[in-house]
């Protein structure tokens, strides 16, 4: 099997210990060597994620990634599952807004075999009826659970809003409806539309000799053929508006939501540690604002998600009723500062340091290290690495978070949801007049 390089210097050279390749059949291939640990883990991404589902089959992509484990054309569940366990490899499935992965953790000297597995895994699965029905009705109970917890139900509501008109607001497990009547003919026939090498991504973490993956991953992975279709457009327009579910009881969960950068904008960085500075951690804005100070809730928070080409920073308060109100009103109040005043000195270098902590304690693992090269590559054409990342965090100024907050006033196109028993006016009332 021919591995023939392919643009392998393109882009400019690589830090030490970083690499990547193209496969004549457009697989991509990237690593990063940890020598000092004697595991790898590796990943295959593809561009077959929740937003590729078609309308009518929302919920695929997850099954489907329950599915191909459950056998192949030459192993029935059994064989496959032992196989794995043989060579003691931790391996799974996920589906994202974005994006399908494949992964295993294994140690460095049995790569091979996990390798092959995979491969297997990927190429000729069989999706078995008798386990397919075992598989969707464990999604069903899932689903089932999902709607009975308000607190998961409010993110899929402030999701569905924000992206309203684009497939990103999907949630990965789909409805009731739609997973009820998928058949195995259905993920059959995403499987041969979608997953294709063409585009795709391997990208592996940890104690490895590069040249031999490279060998390895053509030998088992270079007769895949194909490219899959061009993904969706989408692009989200947010506008502001209040959405309510009544739900009568003894908590109020209030969701929010505004348009923040993505992957590979200049303001990305700074985003990242405004994100921190307002809803990180036990010293941020909201938990010491709305929890510490006025005891308004019992879980606050912000999260920064760069998906989909179009960013978002969501937030997310739980309540009683009596207090809903005030803490509507402080989280936009918070807002508001965050927009005009900006950040302080010592929350920049609280954040930072936070910030830095978390990348170096993150870079130790194989598993964390193959994601964020996956991410890194999928969305920028880079291979960051950690000093890099470290450096861009640094640079981040005051001033820069003032210039983001002025590119995304958080107000000017705020969405937010509420499930709890409080009405529109009750909750909101005049807050953002």
């Amino acid at each position: 099997m021919s591995t023939e390089v392919r643009d392998d210097t393109a882009g400019g050279a690589l830090a030490p210990n970083y690499f990547r390749h193209t496969l004549p059949n457009g697989l991509q291939l990237v690593g990063q060597r940890m020598p000092s640990l004697a595991s790898v883990t590796f990943g295959i991404q593809l561009a077959a994620g929740v937003k590729e589902e078609p309308d009518d089959q929302l919920g695929l992509t997850n099954l489907l990634a329950e599915m191909l484990f459950q056998g192949t054309e030459q192993r029935d569940v059994r064989q496959l599952t032992d196989d794995f366990e043989a060579i003691g490899a931790r391996r799974g499935g996920e589906s994202s807004t974005d994006v399908a992965r494949y992964s295993a953790q294994i140690v460095g000297n049995r790569l091979d075999r996990a390798l092959e597995l995979m491969a297997d895994v990927l190429l000729h699965p069989t999706i078995p009826n008798a386990e397919f029905e075992q598989m969707r009705n464990v999604q069903l109970q899932e689903i089932r659970r999902r709607d009975d917890e308000p607190m998961r139900r409010i993110f899929d509501h402030v999701r569905e809003r924000f992206y309203a008109g684009t497939h990103l607001g999907r949630t990965s497990l789909g409805t009731h409806e739609t997973v009820a009547h998928l058949e195995p003919d259905h993920l059959r026939a995403f499987w041969r539309e979608r997953y294709r090498p063409e585009g795709a991504l391997f990208a592996i973490a940890g104690n490895f000799d590069w040249d031999h993956v490279v060998e390895r991953v053509g030998a088992f992975l270079g007769d895949w053929r194909g490219a899959a279709p061009q993904s969706p457009a989408n692009h989200p327009n947010p506008q502001a508006g209040v959405t309510i579910e009544r739900h009568e009881g003894n908590q109020e969960h209030i969701g929010m939501a505004f348009p923040f950068p993505t992957f590979g904008d200049p303001d990305y960085y700074a985003a990242t540690v405004a994100s921190e500075i307002f809803g990180g951690g036990m010293t941020s804005r909201l938990f010491r604002e709305v929890r510490e100070k006025r005891g308004l809730v019992y879980s606050v928070m912000a999260s920064f998600a760069p998906i989909g080409g179009y960013g978002a920073m969501f937030l997310y308060g739980g309540t009683t009723p009596d207090k809903a109100h005030e803490t509507v009103q402080v989280l936009l109040d918070e807002l508001r500062n965050l927009g005009t005043n900006g950040v302080t000195q010592d929350e920049l270098d609280r954040a930072k340091v936070q910030l830095k902590s978390e990348i170096v304690m993150r870079g130790e693992s194989a598993s964390a290290r193959m994601g964020a090269i996956s991410r890194s590559w999928w969305y920028k054409r880079e291979l960051t690495t950690i000093q890099q990342i470290k450096e861009s965090i640094d640079a981040v100024s005051r001033e820069q978070i003032t210039g983001l907050m002025r590119r995304f006033p958080p107000l000017d196109r705020l969405v937010i949801a509420a499930i709890g028993p409080r009405s529109r006016e009750e909750l909101v009332g005049n807050a953002l007049g």
